[in-house]
């Protein structure tokens, strides 16, 4: 690990902590969007974590995990190696409290990172990958659902193996219900900042938490214990790691089916909790008009869990209201392979 580490505006030597911005974007009438960071260097060598929240725009929970880690936790003094904080990863989204950029409607991690020219969203894109993502040894990055009653998950990629076992530690490490794709990203997959890191043998773990509009808990609680625990495992910090508590889990590997979508519109509820075992055809939500008429009743596919219920979608999000219409995502399916 070098002496000192520089991510955007900050540079910090040895048992240093420094704040700062990723040069970002400039708006039509001339005004700076950048992209906050926060850096700690430890004093001893080490791997660099890089913990990045809000990704898209209202999901906040993951601000107040950074916060709480860098800033109350974890000193230059104890850490080995360096921690990257980026509280808000698209500033465009967060600051029109958006799910998507507000200029071009795009989402900050599904367009390509590796393009200085590019659009927007793909500049800020290629900002974060240039100086905080591709330095780094360790990410996790961090979203949340909607709804509180959601499910805290994970979501990771073990088809590199190069990676593989780190994941799988940062994994194991987190302690939450697990969703594994050993799919490995093709060739002409786009170089979106998941893909980017995938080729470049960086492991990154999706960390989901929920009640994503609220500083909340189980939520920060669960967060700050994922990340000491992950830094705990790869030696970053001293401490024996600490099991998550008071959260539903469903252990071992568990695998994304897909989503479930409404065939008719008007108001939805919600006839299973997430987290809760469901048998193949059984109903979980009704769809009914607004005359209380019930117009669907909406079955599971197969065996398994729903790990959250975003109602109806617009611009590529969940709404705000409990109403869906003909199309719109209900749930979304996962199924239990092993223990």
């Amino acid at each position: 690990m070098p002496e000192k580490i520089r991510v955007g505006t900050v540079e910090v030597g040895r048992g240093e902590f420094g704040k700062g911005v990723i040069r970002g974007i400039e708006l039509a009438n001339c005004v700076s969007i950048d992209i906050p960071v926060m850096v700690m260097n430890g004093v001893e060598d080490g791997p660099t974590l890089l913990l990045m929240s809000t990704q898209h725009g209202i999901e906040i929970q993951g601000i107040e995990v950074i916060r709480r880690v860098m800033r109350e936790i974890v000193k230059p003094e104890m850490l080995r190696g360096a921690l990257i904080g980026i509280p808000v990863g698209n500033p465009l989204a967060f600051m029109h409290h958006k799910y998507l950029s507000w200029i071009d409607d795009l989402d900050v991690g599904a367009v390509r990172a590796d393009n200085p020219m590019g659009n927007t969203t793909e500049r800020l894109a290629y900002a974060l990958w240039s100086e905080a993502w591709s330095k780094s040894n360790l990410i996790i990055n961090i979203h949340c659902n909607t709804r509180p009653d959601s499910l805290i998950y994970q979501w990771i990629n073990v088809g590199n193996p190069n990676t593989r076992d780190a994941v799988w530690r940062m994994a194991k490490a987190i302690g939450v219900t697990t969703i594994v794709s050993e799919e490995p990203v093709p060739e002409w997959a786009p170089p979106t900042l998941g893909n980017l890191a995938y080729r470049n043998n960086i492991p990154v773990v999706l960390f989901e938490l929920i009640d994503g509009r609220w500083i909340s808990e189980p939520s920060t609680s669960v967060g700050v214990r994922g990340v000491l625990n992950v830094m705990k495992e790869f030696g970053m910090i001293d401490g024996a790691i600490e099991p998550q508590e008071g959260i539903t889990i469903i252990p071992g590997v568990n695998r994304f089916y897909g989503i479930l979508r409404a065939n008719r519109g008007g108001i939805i509820r919600f006839l299973k909790k997430p987290g809760e075992f469901i048998r193949k055809g059984e109903t979980v939500s009704q769809i009914y008009d607004l005359y209380g008429d019930i117009v669907e009743e909406v079955k599971m596919p197969v065996d398994g869990y729903i790990w959250a219920y975003p109602c109806g979608q617009s611009l590529g999000t969940s709404g705000g209201l409990q109403v869906v219409q003909t199309g719109a995502n209900i749930g979304y399916v996962f199924t239990h392979e092993k223990d």
